[in-house]
């Protein structure tokens, strides 16, 4: 892009309404640099415009549902420009201060505004993917991890969140994921069974290469021929699982064998 004839297409991604609001307003202020290609109200729906309409440029939240701003960058081929528009603390601020990357701390103001459209000559030069995925890297392995408490459906237009608690366990089946909840309803899931494996943490067990169970919704555990078990769940179907061989000394630390 040639940056002294033309304008900088720009994506807002933040999940409330009134904060988008007001970057559109603030961002009116520099048509002369800025031109507003579209809006995005979660990361999934980010994640997909990116994509598709490859802007120059993302005012990034970071706490966003279905997928947070870092995730939506890893998950993405497309490699903007990112200004992170965040509330986030002086540890994660300080991990952010490179050539290649902005953040503004909510509530945005004007100034500061003003300021990052000065440098975005600069962040273009030196936008470099894989720098910036090495600083997400970096300050995910050190910040605080945060409990994952629902786990974010597409429904049409709508956004569904299912509750943890609620799910009995994840299948996989080729490219797709499908949420089994308690009450026997299904829902298909944009994460791998590995991403939820590693988000969920020890209140999931993976019992079969395609099948993740939630600890807490495990009613009884049977043994089964060719040293499997069954894993019966506690859910409207009374559902029964049958391990994977390779998968059985997890079960047995649990039983405690």
């Amino acid at each position: 892009m040639n940056q002294t004839t033309e304008k900088y297409r720009t994506l807002i991604a933040d999940d409330e309404q009134p904060a988008r609001d007001r970057l559109k307003k603030l961002l009116a202020e520099h048509t002369d640099k800025i031109e507003l290609i579209g809006e995005a109200q979660n990361g999934i729906e980010c994640r997909e415009m990116i994509d598709r309409l490859k802007p120059d440029l993302v005012f990034l939240d970071i706490q966003m549902p279905g997928l947070n701003g870092f995730e939506v960058l890893q998950q993405t081929s497309h490699s903007p420009v990112v200004i992170f528009c965040t509330a986030f603390d002086e540890f994660a601020l300080k991990a952010f201060e490179t050539n290649s990357i902005d953040y503004i701390v909510k509530p945005v103001k004007a100034e500061r505004i003003q300021k990052s459209i000065e440098k975005l000559d600069i962040f273009k030069r030196n936008s470099d993917k894989q720098d910036l995925l090495r600083i997400i890297d970096n300050y995910i392995s050190q910040a605080p991890k945060k409990e994952i408490t629902t786990i974010p459906v597409k429904l049409g237009d709508r956004m569904l969140f299912v509750r943890i608690e609620d799910v009995t366990y994840f299948s996989a089946e080729e490219k797709y994921v499908t949420i089994h909840a308690k009450d026997g309803k299904t829902y298909l899931c944009d994460f791998p069974l590995k991403s939820l494996e590693d988000k969920l943490g020890d209140k999931f067990l993976r019992i079969h290469r395609s099948l993740l169970v939630n600890v807490c919704r495990i009613k009884e555990i049977d043994k089964h021929f060719s040293s499997r078990f069954v894993v019966k769940m506690d859910d409207i179907n009374q559902t029964k699982l049958i391990t994977g061989r390779s998968y059985c000394e997890q079960v047995r630390s649990l039983m405690e064998i």
